[in-house]
């Protein structure tokens, strides 16, 4: 996609920045899509080249693109990234609300999700000799693995953070220039409540186990 600095480029006359949006899922697609304009987002060649739809890590599209005769360094790169413990619950209520083609899509994990608890979840995604159908595989990932290269060091441009998105998404336009704006305060339509309450001290040290690269990369916490 091309990120408009100019009014010419904020019409479509000139090309803009060029941009890729490394989508982790469940931190801030919808308010990314929103920030840089839905159709400028829809029509990313990210979005419409059968190679590269779905959640790309940096690393796949870093070595996709020279299929492709791109080269990912040409591009800025973003992405916004989430507190593990708080990541796993909206995975859990996202399949679980599924509803549309997406149920469809997912009908396994839509149908076992809605069978079980958030902890039986969490054993689930610990558990290696289970198998982990669609997106149940990308949960048991780290956020980080997004973003990082094979040394496990952020590769992308510019890190924004789920928790701080309005301010981030701010300081993003600022440092690049952008003619962009932040979106609306969000407002949290999920029947979910505060993530904590998900767990008890079992499925606290469960992520925080499997976590590990992402507390130390980001600094999250169970209470932060």
């Amino acid at each position: 996609m091309y990120l408009p600095r100019t009014f010419l480029e904020s019409t479509g006359l000139k090309r803009g920045l060029p941009a890729i949006f490394v989508h982790t899922p469940k931190c801030g697609g919808s308010f990314i899509a929103e920030g840089i304009g839905r159709r400028r987002e829809r029509h990313c060649f990210t979005r419409r080249h059968p190679l590269l739809k779905g959640h790309k890590m940096w690393t796949e599209y870093r070595d996709l693109f020279p299929r492709l005769g791109r080269d990912i360094h040409d591009y800025m790169t973003f992405s916004v990234v989430r507190n593990p413990w708080d990541w796993h619950v909206s995975f859990f209520h996202y399949i679980r609300q599924m509803t549309g083609r997406y149920r469809e899509i997912f009908a396994e994990e839509h149908a076992e999700l809605n069978r079980i608890s958030f902890a039986e979840y969490l054993a689930w995604i610990d558990d290696p000799d289970r198998p982990k159908p669609g997106w149940l595989d990308e949960a048991t990932r780290n956020v980080c693995d997004w973003v990082v290269d094979e040394a496990g060091e952020i590769a992308v441009d510019v890190v924004m953070r789920q928790e701080n998105l309005e301010a981030d998404f701010q300081a993003f336009i600022d440092a690049y220039g952008l003619r962009l704006q932040v979106p609306k305060a969000r407002v949290n339509t999920s029947d979910h409540k505060d993530f904590r309450t998900y767990y008890s001290d079992p499925e606290v040290e469960i992520v925080a186990r499997r976590h590990v690269r992402d507390v130390a990369l980001f600094g999250y916490s169970f209470d932060a």
